[in-house]
């Protein structure tokens, strides 16, 4: 039994972890402004803000730990506990990856641009909702959301697929291209690995609430038997 002060913490834990969250999506919206706009300070901003992602990291970890060792919650509340390490994991990750987005910015601006700005805007743009909507299924789990967003993971990996094929011929007919356009590639496909993050995102959201382990499979969402394998 818990507490009405260990609910209270649980709830803080939430909150704080909301923060961070948001906080990627701030810095997922100037890694967007970075890369379309070849804006430099932006890029300069995210790359200033690998140390805040590190200390949200900690702090939160400190503070997951702790309650561990002096709560015994049950059902939600400890699903909740024991699936925060990862989702704080998870949003490091993503944060992560963000920033090397902007570090490849800071190199691409200084160089004429190959095209590709309406695709990468599009990429941009899946991600953004892909991530919103993990984030906003932490705060209210829904499986069919889980689902939808699921099947949206499709399209950013069929757009990778098209721009690397079509970066890697240009490559071939234009080798003056090739550090851009391999930097360029780089960023489709970290844009591709923080989609399939979010993904994990929405697993855990779903498990907390309903206390059934999902997963996105070949961008299907659907539950997993543990005891099958």
């Amino acid at each position: 039994m818990i507490s009405k002060v260990g609910f209270e913490r649980i709830a803080l834990l939430r909150s704080d972890i909301l923060k961070m969250a948001r906080y990627i999506q701030n810095i997922c919206n100037k890694s967007s402004v970075a890369m379309l706009e070849r804006n430099e300070h932006q890029a300069r901003d995210v790359l200033y803000s690998d140390s805040v992602i590190d200390h949200y990291q900690i702090e939160l970890q400190k503070t997951i730990i702790s309650l561990t060792g002096i709560l015994t919650p049950t059902g939600k509340d400890l699903r909740f506990l024991t699936m925060t390490m990862s989702i704080v994991k998870t949003l490091e990750r993503i944060g992560d990856k963000f920033v090397s987005i902007c570090e490849l910015a800071m190199v691409l601006i200084k160089k004429p641009p190959i095209g590709y700005y309406e695709k990468l805007r599009t990429m941009f743009d899946g991600v953004s909702l892909m991530l919103k909507g993990s984030i906003d299924n932490l705060v209210d789990p829904s499986l069919l959301e889980a689902e939808r967003l699921c099947r949206n993971d499709s399209n950013i990996d069929s757009l990778l697929e098209g721009v690397r094929s079509d970066l890697l011929s240009n490559m071939e007919q234009s080798p003056s291209i090739t550090s851009r356009a391999v930097d360029l590639l780089r960023v489709f496909c970290y844009l591709e690995e923080i989609a399939d993050l979010c993904t994990e995102l929405m697993e855990a959201a779903v498990y907390i609430d309903i206390g059934k382990h999902y997963r996105c499979i070949n961008d299907i969402f659907q539950p997993v038997d543990f005891k099958a394998y």
